[in-house]
């Protein structure tokens, strides 16, 4: 049976990063150590570059005429058990029928998405709905990756049938305080018809920690049934951490060092 022997030297790599030399030669058993270590630094890359999301400050605020409800995440109303996403469920909310309006935050994070709010259908057929808007609320606090100013982004999209209008804003506040409409990111619509757009703002830096907010408005501008389908987020313009970057790199100049030389 080959038998290896390992060698491990300390070497010039990347300024402020060690970098290891392995040499490898026959003599003693080697494989499952050697599988064993490069799963280890395939882990540590791969923990290095994970965000964990685990917010449960987010909120869920829903506005039509005097009707009005918030939902915290994991609580009251809240059809999903997933830490930072609540799912909100209600067949006749002034006349609206909400199937679901689901927000999602990846707090203190902004990958892939700071915030998403899906609203998958809402149905005015009549009361209410017919004369007053419905206002979809979703924010969450303690985002901490900073972003300067203009760099922000809210995306809308809306699939709709009838005679209405649906609508996006989107705001950052340094306050950190939920639901808060600091600075504006921008807004986009009114929509009459099916769409897709975008808006880029932010007056002014977004300094650690800060919220987001974003917020859709529906109505029905007929008195007639009108349905609507909406999916909308914030993403934001962020360096990839630059001592990530190193590692990554630095891992690529020590495969380098790894050689296999056999003994004579």
């Amino acid at each position: 049976m080959d038998k290896y022997i390992v060698k491990i030297s300390k070497r010039r790599g990347l300024p402020g990063l060690a970098c290891f030399r392995l040499s490898v030669s026959r003599d003693i058993p080697l494989g499952r150590d050697l599988m064993r270590m490069l799963a280890l630094v395939a882990l540590v890359t791969a923990t290095l570059g994970l965000n964990v999301y685990a917010s449960t400050l987010d909120e869920l605020e829903l506005i039509s005429g005097a009707s009005s409800i918030t939902i915290i995440d994991n609580g009251a109303g809240d059809n999903n058990p997933a830490d930072g996403t609540i799912a909100y469920i209600n067949s006749n909310f002034n006349g609206w029928t909400i199937s679901v309006a689901s927000g999602t935050s990846h707090a203190p994070g902004l990958s892939p998405f700071g915030l998403d709010l899906a609203t998958l259908v809402d149905t005015c057929t009549g009361g209410g709905c017919t004369t007053d808007s419905l206002e979809i609320f979703f924010t969450d606090v303690d985002f901490s990756e900073p972003v300067d100013d203009d760099e922000f982004t809210s995306t809308f999209s809306t699939t709709q049938t009838g005679s209405g209008s649906a609508s996006e804003s989107a705001w950052f506040s340094n306050l950190d305080t939920a639901f808060s409409q600091q600075n504006l990111i921008g807004t986009i619509g009114p929509f009459s018809a099916s769409s897709v757009g975008t808006a880029s703002g932010g007056s002014t830096d977004a300094v650690p920690d800060y919220s987001l907010t974003l917020e859709q408005v529906f109505t029905d501008s007929s008195g007639t049934a009108v349905s609507y389908s909406a999916d909308g987020d914030i993403t934001a313009a962020v360096p990839e951490p630059a001592s990530i970057v190193l590692f990554g790199s630095g891992l690529a100049f020590c495969v380098i060092g790894f050689r296999r030389r056999r003994l004579s």
